[in-house]
């Protein structure tokens, strides 16, 4: 397992950014938590398990958990109410060198889906419950943090593939880790005739935007699909 994170944008820009928005963090160390209810000796075989599922870089603990904080935590000098992993993990083994940017592909990917599949069986088989996220990018309201204190961090942001753009019914189906700006330059690298609605800050995921504030509203959207607008359409 590791104590260090690589870098999780291949934007140099965004990833500057990113590293900017925690390298003030923790002021106050994090301090080693276990999951509610699971002994030490069965988070160190899950741990284990984790490592042979996902390999030694993708599991990370100790200074690694720095990154899965929210770096504006009203309470992260309170142990008694700061929110922090026990472990984070990644769900797609680290590329040594990631794409410039997402490409479409087909719908199925064995690799990862194996690999959650099984990490869901590892922690159900030792009772820890996981967070699961996609960028964590809604800093000041959790951003990464676990609800449940001592939870294992599911970060999902290597599953990051763009399956659809649909042209003519203005949709798109994209995995959990395609930022907006991922989204956008798809569209514009290939001619699409559709226009993401892009934040100021692009580096959000765009499935996490959609759970949290479009399907409530609009309960036939599938979480993995987000709606778009022809370049025509009014504000």
């Amino acid at each position: 397992m590791s104590t260090t994170i690589p870098d999780t944008y291949p934007d140099a820009d965004y990833e500057a950014a990113h590293q900017a928005t925690y390298e003030r963090v923790p002021r106050h160390p994090i301090k080693p938590v276990l999951p509610p209810g699971v002994r030490e000796e069965d988070f160190a075989k899950a741990i284990q398990e984790f490592i042979e599922i996902l390999g030694q870089d993708a599991v990370f603990v100790g200074d690694a958990l720095s990154d899965y904080i929210d770096p504006y935590d009203v309470h992260e000098a309170d142990e008694s109410k700061r929110k922090v992993p026990s472990a984070a993990v990644w769900s797609v083994t680290p590329l040594p060198h990631p794409p410039s940017h997402p490409t479409l592909t087909s719908p199925s990917s064995p690799n990862s889906t194996t690999q959650i599949q099984s990490v869901l069986r590892v922690a159900n088989t030792y009772a820890i419950p996981l967070w699961t996220f996609s960028r964590g990018k809604n800093l000041g309201y959790g951003g990464p943090a676990p609800r449940v204190s001592g939870s294992v961090a599911l970060d999902l942001h290597r599953m990051n593939r763009i399956i659809e753009v649909n042209d003519e019914f203005h949709y798109a189906v994209v995995e959990p880790g395609v930022t907006f700006i991922d989204l956008y330059k798809y569209c514009v690298e290939h001619g699409k005739k559709v226009w993401p609605s892009t934040p100021s800050l692009g580096w959000g995921s765009v499935v996490g935007n959609v759970c949290l504030l479009i399907a409530p509203r609009c309960p036939p959207l599938h979480p993995t699909q987000c709606l778009l607008q022809p370049p025509s359409a009014p504000n």
